[in-house]
């Protein structure tokens, strides 16, 4: 049995004991009620810490943390909150690197499928940017601008850029500057396909599905008809290479 109910219990007792005596007797002092009371409320922090233990262990560190958050809050000066004022910046810390580790999970959009036009299985993968591209008329989304990989039976394999404003423009030779977190920015070769879409090609396949499991954001500068020079921001930190692969 807890120290804390073992004392409680033992206080309650000598209240039993009292209440025994002729009335003439001595009532219970100030300091024997403020005993009964600190030991209620060390037994119910306690009680509520191994809440907060038990939903920890069981995977729900959100709530856990709430629990611990009321007893420092509300049982300051008890063992429970003690002992919580050393796990709880720990904690909270879990808490929120899962929550940004869901979030940038969600950010990305897979396909895996068969595509009897495509004669074979289709592979995509994709993004939006960080920001729009334009700001958003009424009602409608603002346009953006979307990192896709892709592998296709008949294409084959490619990153490219999609826009919802406007195509894409490129010199000739036409060149893209791509940097991975605070690496080096890399050259490589871009292409405007022909048949109208509004996208760009970064001829760099390869070292996107090697590298972007280790990366946290990409950065891509590409030139809008319509917006000019822009540098494209996605921060690819949740992307799985499960669906495209790693070569």
């Amino acid at each position: 049995m807890k120290p804390e109910v073992t004392r409680l219990i033992a206080v309650l007792a000598m209240f039993a004991a009292l209440a025994l005596l002729p009335a003439c007797d001595k009532v219970p002092s100030e300091e024997e009620k403020q005993a009964v009371m600190q030991a209620r409320i060390e037994a119910e922090a306690q009680k509520q810490y191994d809440n907060y233990q038990q939903l920890k262990a069981g995977g729900r560190a959100d709530l856990a943390l709430n629990i611990a958050d009321h007893v420092i809050t509300n049982f300051p000066q008890t063992p429970a909150a003690a002992a919580l004022r050393a796990e709880v910046e720990p904690l909270r810390a879990q808490i929120s690197a899962e929550r940004e580790e869901r979030r940038l999970k969600g950010l990305w959009v897979y396909h895996d499928g068969h595509d009897a036009e495509a004669g074979g299985r289709v592979r995509t993968a994709y993004i939006f940017a960080t920001e729009p591209l334009a700001p958003a008329q009424a009602g409608k989304e603002a346009p953006r601008a979307r990192l896709v990989l892709r592998r296709h039976p008949q294409w084959g394999d490619d990153v490219y850029l999609l826009s919802d404003h406007g195509p894409f423009t490129c010199g000739s030779p036409c060149r893209l500057s791509v940097r991975f977190d605070d690496a080096a920015a890399r050259t490589v070769e871009g292409e405007i396909p022909e048949t109208g879409e509004h996208a760009i090609f970064v001829k760099d396949f390869a070292h996107f599905v090697q590298h972007l499991p280790e990366t946290s954001k990409v950065r891509i500068d590409a030139v809008l008809q319509n917006g000019g020079a822009r540098t494209l921001e996605f921060e690819v930190g949740g992307y799985s290479a499960t669906t495209i692969g790693t070569r």
